[in-house]
C-alpha cells in the first residue's frame, strides 16, 4: 500500500489509477482549496485549476497521461477540463463557439480520446450529457498540439443556473470540497 500525500491540507482522495501506475483525484492544498492531482512515481503533483477558478477535480486518466475533470470558481459554476502535455485546457475551448452546450464537467477519457461528462444545454438551462470525439476520430494527444492547447485554454465563462448547480451539489458537494456546494470532507 502507497500513502500518495496531501497537497499541504489534511486530505485527499483518490479516485481513479490507469494501467501505466499514474493515479488521479482531488487533494487539499494549505488553504483549504480543492485541487486535481496526478500522482506518478511517487509524486502528488497539483494540476491547479483555470483561472480565475478556485477549486478543481481530475476524474479520470488514459493510459496516454491524458486527464479529465472540473473547475470550479468561488460560486459552484463549473467547466469542463482536459489536462495533458502539462496544459490544463477548458474544453468549452475545443467546441464549436455556437454549440448549444456549455460542458461542465468531465469524468471519463477512453483510449480514443473520447470525453463524457455533463454540460448546460444554453436554450433551456437542462443539464445533459455530453459525448466529445476529437474532430480528426484521432486520440485526442494526437490531433491538438501543445501549441494549440496554450492559444485556447479557456473559453467565455458561463455562469450556471441554479438547477444546474443543484445537480452539480448533489452529483459532486458530497466528495469533494466546491464553493456553494455541500461541505466537504473536513467540515
Amino acid at each position: 500500500m502507497s500513502d500518495l500525500g496531501t497537497l499541504g491540507g489534511q486530505s485527499s482522495f483518490a479516485l481513479v489509477n490507469n494501467n501505466k501506475g499514474q493515479v488521479v483525484g482531488q487533494a487539499f492544498d494549505i488553504d483549504g482549496n480543492g485541487r486535481a492531482f496526478l500522482w506518478q512515481n511517487g509524486v502528488m503533483t497539483n494540476l491547479g485549476t483555470l483561472f480565475p477558478d478556485t477549486n478543481s477535480a481530475a476524474f479520470d486518466i488514459s493510459d496516454k497521461g491524458q486527464v479529465v475533470g472540473g473547475s470550479f470558481d468561488i460560486d459552484g459554476n463549473g467547466r469542463a477540463f482536459l489536462w495533458q502535455n502539462g496544459v490544463m485546457t477548458d474544453l468549452n475551448a475545443l467546441i464549436p463557439a455556437d454549440s448549444s452546450l456549455y460542458l461542465i464537467s468531465a469524468f471519463q477519457i477512453n483510449p480514443r480520446g473520447q470525453i463524457v461528462g455533463d454540460a448546460l444545454q444554453k436554450s433551456t438551462g437542462e443539464v445533459h450529457a455530453f459525448l466529445a470525439t476529437p474532430s480528426n476520430g484521432d486520440i485526442a494527444s494526437d490531433s491538438v498540439t501543445s501549441a494549440a492547447l496554450r492559444e485556447t485554454s479557456q473559453s467565455p465563462r458561463v455562469v450556471l443556473p441554479e438547477n444546474a448547480r443543484k445537480l452539480l451539489r448533489e452529483r459532486l458537494g458530497h466528495r469533494y470540497r466546491i464553493p456553494g456546494f455541500a461541505t466537504g470532507p473536513t467540515d
